[in-house]
């Protein structure tokens, strides 16, 4: 009774509370009332001073009919005191049995019943926090930023409920003001608004008219004001940590010597900060951080002569990341970036770290990134492992026996990053990035650099560099038009007297190169979109220190052409349909042709919300000048031509199943040509709205032309067709057992191989003529170029939030390789995973606390 009284007083509370809305868009006000008296966090709303709030209820549809009047009421309130800023939300349903009330972990991406809230507290019309509560009251946030791009990966501590009507549900939300960065005003108006998600229905909807086929969002915002007398909160916030583990791993390095295995346990304690130094400016740092309850990087096979790229995981560098990305990447991986966080403290632990990010003058944006990796490392006699416990000043925070330490040398590197974008107009901003590598040693000397690899000392190891870009984003005032870029350069710093890149270029300390892209287009609103980008790079552009630059020696022209409708047509849901090519050259002034291609693909959005599409292309050819040996000799490219069909259904079922089938022709070059394929297939099972399960299967079969084997003199090569196929299997359980205590599993099983042949002989000369396929003459191969690979891992993580921004962490991790062929051996090819258990592997269980406090 106490439940529908509550609803039918809000009910005639808004009926007859004063309209808070003037106009859509910029020109839209919602009004802030004060809050007398303390607001309980219950999702109840059953305090006074939310029945005296203005309610606001002009909501609209964003999806799936832009504009149109929402299928279900909603309404909002806002309250404020000198701490804090509060949302009351009900949610309306005429079918209340059928909210979607799933859940999940904090931050995931949920098709359920939520709404977000969406703060541009410093009204810059580029950045805006979200916040968001589900309808089973599971917690996310994240960030908007250059106007139309989010990302999952900024936290903040703040406080939600929900709580269940008749007629549908309530979100109520406590903001601290020291979360948001505002400026000092005696009036408070920030960019806002509220997204609504009706999981059933597929239909978003959202307090102003903010569409999706707009390229703009955070400019799109209305207005939140009255908000009187707030003062920008200069709160400290600690979160001291303490970590415990055990490592059960192998005592030998050699694989095929997997045991007998050693217990290494090692305790380590830490510190996070967050400070604001003014309204506007806010300092993060960590000493000693742990990240062992990340998820490990997935398994995968890379044959290429490019580095893989891995998204970060690490919490310490997603928050804040958004700054320090070239611009464009929002879109996808763009060819040239100058920070790559996962350069830091993958190999050698991060002693400290500290970042600076905020505003410093209206419109204008600053990020500065510091980082100091080193640690201490040991040459260890595997016979007679050191079990001595000692602490080094190196790294001070961390405690285990010496025998836990590394056994390479470990260059201890100074990371800066530093980062300035202003607005331009309405809707567009220029920048400057700076970022270097300073190894903390002296140089390598050319006896040292003589050395064998595992001999050379940790200055020959230490890899250094800097690099500054100038960019610009320059776009219409409704985003639709466009066009983006960058012009950087770099320099080599320490490291090897020389060193060779892939395509044979020379980089000494002191080398300098550099290098740019342009993109220009019509990048939203309905119907054609096109575009056009153009990348450069010299062949002695090394951004790789800091940032992630797959390829140099390059241009590289391309350009789009497509149609999109977002919001459906006639009965399709959604359309988009895009028409593409590009070719590229060496900059090295031979212009040597490195490949075009040509690529077609469609995808239609269903009544019923499932999606199909195709897609299909070509690449015609030219020249490798990576695979041969880091000698540039450029290599005939086989021409290939590939289709595949892709679906997805509507995630809000109990099943789900997402994939793709793809076939392909490959020509060989001088064997016959044969056809490849390969094919994913992820499902998604919610029975119960606790538990989710998620399995994965990918596989391929991939027939390449000749590749590089061996090297027989100075221009002479062994080359070999490679077959490679490899099969993986992904688990993910996920299981909720309340909104703030999680329990979650992964498991990667990933097996490989590949069979070379039939086998040629190639020639070129010190001119580095290119070597064609119809000269290449058939010879004999060895089986031993052959391989096969399996691994598994597994990671089990029970999190605990037992109180505000304070975590328990209990993480079992198991890595698990396969025992390796001899060498003698032909290696099988075969995906089912033989000798896998009986190969070296390493497990380790972690316990991990932290506590948050604030003042």
């Amino acid at each position: 009774m106490l439940r529908r009284g509550l609803g039918l007083g809000l009910l005639l509370c808004a009926m007859t509370a004063e309209a808070a809305v003037e106009g859509p868009g910029r020109n839209q006000f919602i009004q802030a009332a004060p809050a007398h008296g303390k607001v309980h966090i219950d999702g109840k709303l059953n305090e006074e001073a939310w029945f005296q709030a203005p309610v606001f209820d002009a909501f609209v549809q964003r999806f799936p009919t832009a504009g149109a009047i929402p299928s279900e009421r909603t309404e909002l309130r806002v309250l404020y005191d000198s701490d804090f800023v509060y949302f009351g939300i009900v949610s309306r349903d005429s079918k209340p049995e059928l909210i979607d009330r799933r859940l999940g972990r904090r931050d995931t991406s949920l098709t359920t019943d939520m709404v977000q809230l969406i703060i541009d507290s410093t009204h810059d019309h580029r950045t805006a926090y979200s916040f968001s509560l589900s309808a089973g009251g599971v917690h996310g946030d994240g960030l908007f930023y250059d106007d139309r791009n989010y990302t999952v990966d900024w936290d903040g501590v703040w406080d939600g409920a929900t709580s269940s009507l008749p007629d549908g549900w309530v979100a109520e939300f406590a903001i601290p003001l020291s979360v948001l960065r505002f400026p000092a005003s005696e009036v408070q108006t920030w960019g806002f608004s509220v997204r609504r998600q009706i999981a059933r229905l597929n239909e978003e909807i959202e307090s102003v008219d903010n569409p999706r086929t707009s390229n703009a969002n955070v400019s799109r915002l209305g207005h939140l004001t009255g908000l009187k007398g707030l003062k920008p909160q200069r709160a400290v916030e600690l979160v001291p940590y303490l970590a415990t583990r055990g490592i059960l791993r192998p005592q030998f390095s050699d694989e095929s010597v997997p045991r007998p295995r050693l217990v290494d346990p090692t305790l380590d304690v830490g510190l996070d900060m967050r400070a604001a130094l003014t309204s506007e400016l806010a300092l993060t740092a960590t000493f000693n951080p742990d990240f062992g309850q990340v998820e490990a990087d997935q398994l995968i096979l890379n044959l290429s002569t490019f580095e893989a790229f891995f998204p970060e995981k690490r919490p310490f560098f997603t928050q804040g990341l958004e700054l320090f990305q070239a611009v464009g990447s929002s879109t996808g991986q763009v060819p040239q970036s100058l920070f790559y966080s996962r350069r830091i403290g993958l190999e050698t632990p991060i002693l400290g770290a500290a970042k600076l990010t905020g505003t410093v003058a209206k419109g204008v944006e600053v990020g500065l990134l510091d980082a100091l990796v080193t640690g201490p490392w040991l040459e260890q006699d595997e016979e007679h492992p050191d079990r001595h416990w000692r602490m080094y000043s190196s790294r001070p925070l961390h405690v285990g026996p010496n025998s836990s330490l590394p056994t390479n040398p470990q260059p201890p590197t100074n990371f800066l990053a530093a980062v300035a974008r202003g607005s331009v107009g309405e809707n567009s901003r220029i920048g400057a990035t700076f970022t270097s590598a300073t190894p903390l040693a002296r140089r390598c000397t050319p006896e040292e650099a003589a050395l064998d690899e595992d001999d050379q000392p940790a200055e020959c190891l230490a890899r250094g560099g800097l690099a500054a870009a100038a960019d610009f984003d320059l776009a219409t005032s409704n985003g639709e038009y466009g066009v983006l870029g960058q012009v950087d350069g770099s320099r080599t710093v320490g490291g090897l007297p020389e060193r060779l890149l892939p395509d044979g270029t020379v980089l000494r300390p002191g080398t300098t190169g550099y290098g740019g892209y342009l993109r220009a287009g019509k990048f939203g609103g309905e119907g054609f979109r096109w575009d056009v980008a153009y990348d450069f790079s010299s062949p002695t552009l090394d951004l790789n220190a800091t940032g992630y630059q797959r390829t140099q020696n390059e241009h590289s022209a391309q350009g789009w052409l497509g149609y999109q409708r977002p919001n459906g047509i006639g009965p399709l849901r959604g359309l988009s349909v895009n028409l593409g090519g590009g070719s590229s050259l060496t900059s090295d002034g031979r212009g040597i042709n490195r490949g075009s291609w040509m690529n077609f693909n469609s995808t239609l959005t269903l009544p019923s919300f499932d999606s199909v599409g195709l897609e299909a292309g070509t690449n015609v050819g030219g020249y490798d000048i990576r695979e041969l040996d880091d000698t540039g000799v450029p290599l005939q490219r086989e021409v290939s031509t590939f289709a595949a069909l892709f679906w997805e259904t509507n995630g809000n079922r109990t099943l789900s199943l997402k994939g793709f089938l793809a076939l392909g022709h490959h020509d060989r070059g001088p064997a016959p040509g044969a056809w490849g394929w390969g094919g994913n297939l992820a499902l998604s099972l919610r029975p119960h709205p606790a538990l989710e399960t998620r399995l994965e299967v990918t596989t391929d079969r991939t027939e390449f032309a000749p590749r590089f084997v061996d090297r027989l003199g100075d221009f002479r090569f062994l080359l070999g067709n490679l077959q490679s196929n490899y099969l993986s299997f992904t688990l993910r359980q996920q299981w909720v057992l309340r909104p703030h205590l999680t329990l979650q599993g992964y498991a990667q099983l990933f097996t490989d191989y590949g069979v070379y042949g039939p086998f040629f002989e190639a020639e070129s000369d010190a001119a580095r003529s290119p070597i064609r396929f119809s000269a290449m003459r058939p010879t004999e191969g060895g089986p031993g170029d052959n391989f096969y690979d399996v691994a598994l891992n597994l990671n089990v993580v029970l999190r605990w939030e037992y109180r505000l921004g304070s975590t328990l962490f209990f993480v079992y991790t198991r890595s698990q390789q396969g025992l390796p062929t001899p060498e003698d051996v032909t290696a099988p090819a075969t995906l089912l995973p033989r000798r896998m258990f009986s190969g070296p592997a390493t497990d380790a269980v972690l316990l991990k606390w932290s506590y948050y406090w604030t003042a």
